[in-house]
């Protein structure tokens, strides 16, 4: 199993400004808002611990609604198996920001701070999702050096993909080193962390490219989603 604690997260105030959209806006136009923002940020910057552990497990069989494991463990409903069609193996990934900017969050709510518990609880989002970006690069990048083909990175409980599979992907990973749980209930604590699958094979996959927003339920009517397109057009033009 690989893990790495070592990730770098650039809070650029202004790409985090674009993709959050009006409703930051009309929070910086007032001064107590603008100061809630700054301590938030500030706070965010100090608190994340990004880590991430993951794994490679063979595929036995792929059936027409799930994938069977090596070990005989079994993932899919949804889009899984078609869109990690092809794959020899899986990549399963957890990621996370650590405890503290969770914490922080929630001191923040019983003080009444309640703007800056938000603006921090939205921060703590979107560093969790770059992690989730940033581990799915690596994936993408070692699978194109080692000349094999990775599906689009998906998520359980985003799209029709079912929060049960949490319970696998934890029994074939050990989070404990980055100090990630999961309860009976399938909540991950601490709250801000992910867990991602990829298929990854020397055949094409049912789906490659493009993002785990492509399969979700909302993307129709999902403005960061719009938001994160263009931003993401910029920065590669």
């Amino acid at each position: 199993m690989n893990m790495k604690l070592d990730w770098v997260l650039d809070f650029d105030e202004e790409r985090i400004k674009t993709l959050q959209g009006e409703s930051l806006e009309r929070v910086l136009a007032r001064p107590k808002g603008r100061e809630d923002w700054a301590e938030a940020l500030a706070d965010a910057r100090a608190l994340v611990r990004p880590a991430a552990v993951w794994d490679f497990t063979p595929v036995v069989e792929m059936l027409q609604k799930e994938i069977v494991l090596e070990g005989g463990a079994r993932i899919g409903s949804g889009p899984v198996a078609k869109v990690f069609a092809g794959a020899s193996e899986l990549f399963l990934g957890i990621c996370s920001i650590g405890p503290g900017l969770g914490e922080r969050a929630r001191e923040l709510q019983r003080g009444r701070n309640m703007l800056r518990a938000l603006l921090l609880d939205d921060l703590g989002t979107w560093a969790v999702d770059l992690v989730r970006q940033q581990l799915c690069k690596l994936m993408e990048d070692e699978a194109k050096a080692a000349g094999l083909h990775v599906s689009t990175c998906l998520s359980p409980g985003e799209s029709s993909w079912s929060l049960e599979d949490q319970r696998v992907i934890f029994a074939l990973l050990d989070a404990s080193g980055i100090g990630v749980t999961l309860s009976p209930s399938l909540v991950m604590h601490p709250l801000k962390s992910l867990s991602i699958a990829m298929g990854r094979g020397s055949r094409p996959m049912g789906h490659e490219g493009g993002s785990h927003c492509d399969f979700c339920s909302m993307k129709n009517r999902c403005a960061y989603r719009e938001r994160r397109a263009t931003v993401t057009e910029k920065e590669t033009t």
